[in-house]
């Protein structure tokens, strides 16, 4: 019985964390939502000028994820939050382009109105553990402001 016990609460002290992490799953997604101005680009270890960043806006509605340079589209992807992972983890499947449903994994994380993410040019590249690039590895680090 005091086994039966046991797994009982071991059961319901697991379920507990899965919707604990689901849960900030959605706050992050939540906190996503809305429309975003590329802050700032940084590729290879190279810092982007600013003025390439012009018109470069993302905008997140439920699980998409849609990026514009002056009004041209440039990618929708579905994204998929694990807000249990340290750092954060995002996952994106394009749904257009070459790279169309070939995910890409990468790193987020959300600071007031700044959204930081990292991930690798390509798809067949491992997810970056931090936020920083250096030269020929293909990484890149983008900075999103809430508009």
């Amino acid at each position: 019985m005091a086994r039966f016990a046991s797994m009982t609460i071991l059961l319901i002290v697991g379920t507990a964390l899965v919707f604990a992490q689901d849960d900030a799953a959605k706050k992050d997604l939540k906190l996503l939502q809305g429309t975003w101005v590329m802050a700032a680009l940084e590729v290879n270890g190279t810092d982007v000028p600013a003025n390439k960043l012009e018109g470069t806006v993302l905008t997140i509605k439920d699980d998409r994820y849609v990026v514009k340079v002056k009004d041209k589209l440039v990618t929708t992807a579905i994204i998929v939050l694990d807000a249990k992972k340290d750092p954060k983890e995002l996952n994106m499947t394009p749904q257009d382009g070459d790279k169309k449903d070939k995910l890409q994994k990468a790193i987020y994380k959300i600071e007031g109105d700044t959204f930081k993410l990292a991930r690798g040019l390509n798809p067949e590249q491992e997810r970056p553990r931090q936020f920083a690039t250096w030269p020929d590895t293909n990484y890149f680090v983008v900075t999103w402001k809430k508009k």
